[in-house]
Formats: C-alpha cells, sequence, structure tokens
C-alpha cells in the first residue's frame, strides 16, 4: 500500500463522535462544546499521525449500494470536514488529496479498506452486522470494479477490530440477520442455550475469498474484551468507560 496510511485510534485519544450518551451533564445538551471536544481529539490523531484533523470524512449510510467519491471541492465546501453530509455507503479517495483523511468512528463493527494502488484509489465501508446482511463487503468490491477496473489480485483489503465472537451475544435471533447463507450456513451464528453468538469475521469471509486479494488482514482484537477500544456492546452491559467510538480511517501521506 504505497504512500497510505491506515489508522485506528485508541480510547486513549479520546472519543471520536460528538453523540450526546458519551458526554456528561454539562456537555449533553450542548453540541458547539460536544463538537470542540472532537475537533481536539482529531487534533491529538493529527499530530501522532500526520493528517489533517478538520479533514475527516465520513459517509452517511444509506443501505442502497450507493459510493461517493470524496473530491477537491467537497474537501473545500467546509472548513471542518464533518460539517459535510455525504450519502453514500461507499466512500472512496484518490491519491490527489493528501493527509485527508476518509472512515468511519465505530465501536464493534469493522470498517473495511479496499485500496487499489495501480489505480491510486481507496474505498472505505462501514461493516456493522446489518451491512454484512446486505452484503456491503461484496459490494465494496464490486464498485471497485465497476468505476476503476480494479482486479481482486490487485487490491489490498483491511478490516479493523471488531466484537468477537465469543463475546458478542445476542438473547433473541438478532432481526438483522436476514440471510441464512451468511449467518447459519456459515455457523456465523450459533445457538447456545438460548444465546446467540455472533461471528461478525466469519461472515465476511463468506462474501469475500482472501486468496483472491494481494493481501487480505483482519485486525484480530476484540473491541469488547480490549481495554484499549470503545465498544457499545460493553457500554451497554455496564462498563461505562467504554462509551465511545474509535475513529478507523486511512489517508495518502503525499501526492
Amino acid at each position: 500500500m504505497i504512500n497510505l496510511k491506515i489508522f485506528e485510534t485508541p480510547r486513549a485519544w479520546g472519543n471520536m463522535n460528538t453523540n450526546s450518551l458519551f458526554f456528561n451533564k454539562e456537555y449533553a445538551n450542548d453540541f458547539a462544546k460536544r463538537k470542540a471536544i472532537f475537533l481536539e481529539n482529531r487534533k491529538k490523531a493529527g499530530q501522532k499521525l500526520g493528517c489533517n484533523p478538520k479533514k475527516f470524512y465520513m459517509p452517511t449510510q444509506q443501505k442502497d449500494g450507493s459510493y461517493a467519491l470524496l473530491t477537491k471541492e467537497m474537501v473545500d465546501a467546509y472548513e471542518d470536514g464533518w460539517d459535510l453530509t455525504i450519502k453514500a455507503d461507499i466512500l472512496m479517495i484518490k491519491n490527489d488529496l493528501p493527509k485527508v483523511v476518509i472512515g468511519y468512528p465505530v465501536a464493534d463493527c469493522p470498517l473495511m479498506i479496499a485500496v487499489d494502488s495501480k489505480n491510486g484509489v481507496t474505498a472505505t465501508a462501514h461493516c456493522s452486522a446489518e451491512f454484512i446482511d446486505f452484503k456491503l463487503p461484496k459490494r465494496t468490491i464490486d464498485v471497485l470494479k465497476s468505476v476503476y477496473n480494479s482486479k481482486e489480485s490487485d487490491l489490498d483489503i483491511y478490516f479493523s477490530a471488531c466484537a468477537g465472537s465469543n463475546s458478542y451475544r445476542y438473547e433473541t435471533y438478532p432481526k438483522w440477520a436476514k440471510d441464512r447463507s451468511i449467518w447459519e450456513e456459515t455457523g456465523s451464528i450459533k445457538e447456545d442455550n438460548g444465546i446467540y453468538k455472533i461471528d461478525l469475521r466469519t461472515a465476511i469471509l463468506r462474501q469475500l475469498s482472501p486468496q483472491t486479494f494481494h493481501t487480505f488482514y483482519m485486525n484480530p482484537t476484540d473491541t469488547i474484551t480490549n481495554d484499549n477500544y470503545f465498544s457499545n456492546y460493553a457500554f451497554k452491559h455496564g462498563i461505562k468507560e467504554k462509551g465511545g467510538r474509535n475513529f478507523v480511517g486511512a489517508f495518502y501521506i503525499k501526492k
């Protein structure tokens, strides 16, 4: 992956979103203060990583397979990139926008990053369980093939840390698991005494064959149990210090 940096912010760098749920009462009703704190946390990341803290971008997922290419005009539209609404499932960037970050704030669901070094383009997709069921990992590859004529053998694939199969559990069969071929036939959902264990990584591998890509890597870290990560699941199960979002992203270092 020439000239590209992929990163996952640790919990120590602070919460990477503005959701009032993760702030104390002083800030819960003050969006401007929450946004200022979020920017300060991005500045920490920018200093350590070498990217522009005001140029972080994410898509607003539509669940329609749509994609968007981040352009210089879009980057120049707002001083703070977080103010830009990008209606798409898949967000892409070319190597002519150095230090500009695309990605997603996550806390148990992986971000997929697909890099085509030959064409100088990178695509990101937030693969929640619902969007894995929607086959977003495969759709992301299909978009690169269609738009840039990318070949799987030229692509480098990265999946960020996510909830582990031994920790991620539902007390009822999840409503988002609609495609049985993804979940039940692969063992990605296993029932054990009325508890349903969820394996996001195996469900992804139902759609993508690692051996067909130039490189393929899944971060094996369990966000639920690892103290370095925020976790929505752990937060909802009483571990308040796990409340927040990590930011997973990628940016080109230079033109």
